[in-house]
């Protein structure tokens, strides 16, 4: 996916909200700088563990827009119990990660026209200091995963990349070239000579609202360092293993662009199992895997 298209897609997400879509895309539009990032309806977790969604994101200089409005406010309810994706909850940010920026259209034209203007001062203020400083990574677009890891000694749960299928995924960590896999949790080949049988890799269908179910199997990721699973049809689960660690990607559905990918979340370890014994735990206890560059035999 090019420029076009994610601009088209990202900014076109708030076309039901007419004040937030006025001010995302006047800000936009008026910032001109076509190698900063804008994401909309970008998570916040916040300390007393609700989300919340800010209406427009620079997350290259960490600022958010944000309209303030009562008609407004209201929307935002809604916001906030619409359904969220594996990776807006990789995404999330946390609160005080960030500086708003609010923009209040409450008022008469002239002052929401000039706290638009304001903001964009600012924002592009922040970008070229970012950039004096050497902390700015321009965005280039969209890139495939071999070109992302390319010089890259490791994967990562920040990185924002996902693999279109389970070989792609197995094949950048082991050094290896599998054309396909019909499991979804197993110990490749290639990845034996490397670590034994102390890794799997796992590829479960994860949710966030309790709706991911694959053959009465529910898979929950509770944040992003623990997963609980379980299955509908059964009251017996399995007792815990010894070293179960799996390196695992989710599949989800990326909210801005509607592709279906796998993202690493992490390498797992199952943990007792919950209180009731009808659930499965895991904890992350890493959250990078190295990439091996030399062919596995």
């Amino acid at each position: 996916m090019d420029k076009l298209d994610y601009l088209i897609r990202t900014l076109s997400r708030t076309k039901r909200k007419d004040y937030e879509n006025y001010v995302v895309n006047a800000v936009w539009n008026r910032l001109d700088m076509d190698d900063v990032k804008p994401v909309t309806q970008q998570v916040v977790l916040w300390n007393d563990d609700h989300r919340s969604f800010i209406d427009l994101f620079f997350p290259q200089i960490m600022i958010g827009v944000e309209c303030d409005e009562s008609y407004h406010e209201l929307q935002r309810g809604h916001d906030i119990d619409r359904e969220l994706t594996i990776v807006d909850v990789l995404r999330q940010i946390g609160e005080g990660e960030y500086r708003a920026i609010h923009i209040d259209v409450s008022k008469s034209y002239e002052d929401v026209e000039n706290e638009i203007d304001d903001c964009v001062k600012t924002i592009r203020r922040e970008v070229e200091n970012s950039k004096k400083q050497n902390d700015f990574k321009p965005w280039v677009g969209a890139q495939t995963y071999k070109r992302f890891y390319e010089d890259r000694d490791a994967i990562t749960v920040s990185d924002d990349i996902g693999f279109p299928t389970i070989a792609d995924a197995v094949n950048l960590i082991c050094g290896s070239d599998y054309k396909a896999f019909q499991s979804t949790w197993f110990i490749p080949k290639a990845l034996r000579p490397l670590y034994g049988d102390r890794y799997r890799v796992w590829f479960p269908k994860l949710a966030v609202n309790h709706k991911a179910v694959s053959k009465g199997w529910n898979n929950q990721l509770i944040d992003k360092s623990h997963i609980e699973e379980y299955n509908e049809n059964t009251n017996v689960i399995d007792d815990v293993k010894p070293n179960d660690m799996r390196i695992t990607f989710a599949k989800s559905i990326d909210p801005i662009t509607r592709v279906n990918e796998y993202r690493f979340v992490g390498v797992f370890r199952r943990v007792e199992n919950s209180a009731d014994g009808l659930r499965k735990q895991y904890e992350r206890i890493a959250d990078t895997f190295p990439i091996h560059r030399g062919k596995a035999s």
